[in-house]
């Protein structure tokens, strides 16, 4: 009886990781496929673009202000700042908000910047933590930069504080322990100016690994990547996100993400949801698919776009510590954004983003370690009763394997191809080699994580923890 019940139930789970790995094969070839081919349709499209016919548009470019929200940021401060006022672009300004950090973030910001407090009028269009006081700098170089003291209230009160605090037409987000590439706001706006209509609503780009990068006075000089195994896993990994998973779902309309460390929104079409969501780990997901699910219910027409150009470096951590304390957070992040708008879920009111975009993170953002949790634990207890057929598992983890290793290959590929970032053909070989390891050592970490993530969740685990920071 037991043992007929083992083998019925085994044929089921059997029946239901067979169809799961197809899917996984169609969805990710069918991504590839997209990816490919507008990665090099937009290379082509804008190898020869001359982006100083923007920037000599003078005020007539569309307004932004640049939004960097800082937390015990001592390490990386200054290089985020000296590189957001050094980019290409004529009509925008810097707001750097200081949610309450108790190192010496602010005082670095104020002698380095020659910063004194002045009377502000905060107009409070989205609820926030105080403003404690609003400097700016006594030197016209630095005439564009905007700093904000406020007190402490987390990275999405701080992000709504810098849009209370804008007066531009766009604001875009980023993360202070990041570098923009210097034409970053060029290439964002170009796509908004390219749609007449006024229809996009929000631009996302690549994000690229800064670990082991040579930077001088906030600028980076040399593209290296990083010796330690998880810090090069985090590149492939972002390589192959970036330009695979992201184009993709950029290109079928249903991008539910926009990084958190890079994005330019229309500053209305967030001040029409309410701004960021405090009480969420998650925010610049969340903002993302509240924003779509706002315009689709009043049948607006609009865009949420991406491109694939690298323009911006951000810091990864480099200990399995760090690492593991990020990845737990993404995993509450992106459960709570599904649970929050589960009206989604295949509703085609909601069109692509409902029926592509929402099952997509779904299936094979949050459910794929579950559903890898359920089979080891299957295949443990098939050994145990002697009930494994070996042929049939050796074949599918060796399809598996290449295919998930060719998918890495893909990213790596796509990025020396259009973008030949890295110089050295042993940082390329360096990539090669250790995403060829990664199903062995990287990604059961990540697995891992993401299963204490859920647990976590579960238990109504909301802290960020602290991510220390080496600078640049």
């Amino acid at each position: 009886m037991g043992n007929n019940f083992f083998i019925d139930t085994g044929e089921i789970i059997n029946m239901i990781f067979l169809i799961y790995s197809i899917l996984i094969v169609i969805i990710y070839t069918g991504m590839s496929i997209i990816s490919i081919y507008y990665f090099f349709y937009y290379r082509r499209r804008n190898i020869e673009i001359n982006y100083d016919t923007l920037l000599s548009a003078g005020d007539a470019a569309p307004s932004v202000s640049v939004i960097a929200s800082a937390y015990n940021e001592s390490a990386t401060i200054l290089s985020c700042v000296r590189a957001l006022l050094n980019l290409r672009y004529f009509n925008y300004d810097v707001i750097v908000v200081n949610d309450g950090s108790t190192d010496d973030t602010l005082e670095k910001l104020k002698n380095e910047f020659q910063l004194q407090k002045r009377s502000y009028i905060v107009n409070y269009k989205i609820k926030t933590k105080a403003v404690r006081g609003v400097y700016r700098s006594e030197n016209p170089i630095y005439r564009k930069l905007i700093v904000v003291d406020k007190e402490n209230g987390g990275k999405a009160d701080a992000m709504n504080c810098g849009i209370n605090i804008s007066y531009k037409f766009y604001v875009v987000c980023v993360d202070v322990d990041s570098v923009l590439d210097r034409d970053a706001l060029l290439r964002l706006v170009k796509v908004i100016t390219e749609k007449e209509d006024g229809r996009v609503i929000g631009v996302g780009a690549a994000v690229h690994v800064a670990n082991g990068c040579k930077f001088e006075n906030g600028i980076i000089k040399k593209h290296i990547v990083p010796k330690k195994y998880f810090t090069c896993m985090q590149v492939v990994e972002y390589l192959r996100a970036f330009l695979i998973g992201r184009i993709s779902l950029g290109q079928t309309r249903s991008l539910l993400l926009i990084s958190g460390a890079l994005g330019i929104f229309r500053k209305e079409a967030i001040l029409k949801v309410g701004g960021y969501l405090t009480s969420t780990i998650g925010e610049d997901m969340e903002l993302v698919t509240r924003v779509q699910e706002h315009y689709y219910k009043k049948k607006i027409p609009h865009l949420m776009s991406y491109i694939p150009d690298p323009l911006l470096w951000t810091e990864v951590p480099e200990s399995t510590r760090l690492l593991g304390r990020q990845r737990t957070r993404w995993t509450r992040g992106l459960i709570d954004t599904l649970k929050l708008h589960k009206k989604l879920f295949f509703n085609p009111r909601y069109r692509s983003v409902g029926l592509l975009g929402y099952p997509y993170f779904f299936f094979f953002e949050w459910m794929a370690a579950i559903v890898e949790l359920i089979g080891l634990v299957y295949f443990f207890i098939a050994l145990i009763l002697g009930k494994t057929v070996w042929s049939t598992f050796l074949l599918l983890f060796v399809f598996m394997y290449l295919f998930g290793t060719t998918f890495s290959f893909l990213g790596i590929l796509m990025n020396e191809i259009g973008f030949h970032v890295y110089h050295k053909t042993k940082d390329v070989m360096r990539l090669v080699l250790y995403s060829m390891l990664e199903a062995f050592i990287y990604h059961p970490c990540i697995v891992f994580w993401s299963i204490k993530g859920n647990y976590m969740y579960l238990r109504g685990i909301k802290s960020w923890g602290v991510m220390n920071r080496k600078g640049f």
